[in-house]
């Protein structure tokens, strides 16, 4: 199979099952086919073709989409499911280190970063609201930390390291 066809092959095969599983099981087809299960198998195709190219560019979103897709079937299944940010936070954690695994590049700091982040949230909820509170007046920050944080990140020159030969 040529490298350029895994994503858009697993993208056929996706909808192929979808349609089948709808014209063989309508029962099944009604709580397990929706908007959840079309994420996890996009991020799925996304992944595949990731761990194949050995790309981080598909293969981090692609994680994280199934992730997600998990996620939300989890919430309709379990009423005790977290739903809180701290969820959102461990799985791109999970998926910022499982593409650190396969390609060896980056990812590393802030998947460790995002999973401890996400693991305060999930373990420690009651500190989690005592910071909330604490910080309600002043909760337009945030956002703002998190937009200059990002274009830090976007506009900050790489230093090139010199290579000794």
């Amino acid at each position: 199979m040529k490298r350029n066809n895994i994503f858009i092959g697993m993208i056929f095969i996706g909808f192929g099952v979808y349609y089948l599983t709808q014209e063989i099981t309508p029962t099944l087809a009604e709580h397990w086919l929706s908007w959840e299960t079309l994420l996890i198998w996009i991020g799925l195709a996304l992944s595949m073709d990731g761990f194949i190219r050995r790309n981080g560019t598909t293969l981090l979103p692609g994680i994280f989409m199934v992730g997600m897709g998990l996620h939300f079937h989890a919430i309709a299944i379990y009423p005790n499911w977290p739903t809180h940010a701290g969820m959102i936070a461990t799985l791109l954690g999970i998926a910022c280190l499982i593409t650190y695994l396969k390609t060896k590049k980056e990812f590393l700091f802030i998947g460790i970063l995002l999973m401890c982040i996400g693991f305060l949230f999930i373990f420690f909820e009651p500190l989690v609201q005592r910071i909330e509170t604490a910080t309600e007046t002043y909760a337009f920050i945030w956002p703002l930390l998190l937009i200059v944080t990002g274009f830090i990140l976007l506009f900050k020159r790489q230093k090139k390291r010199k290579v000794k030969g």
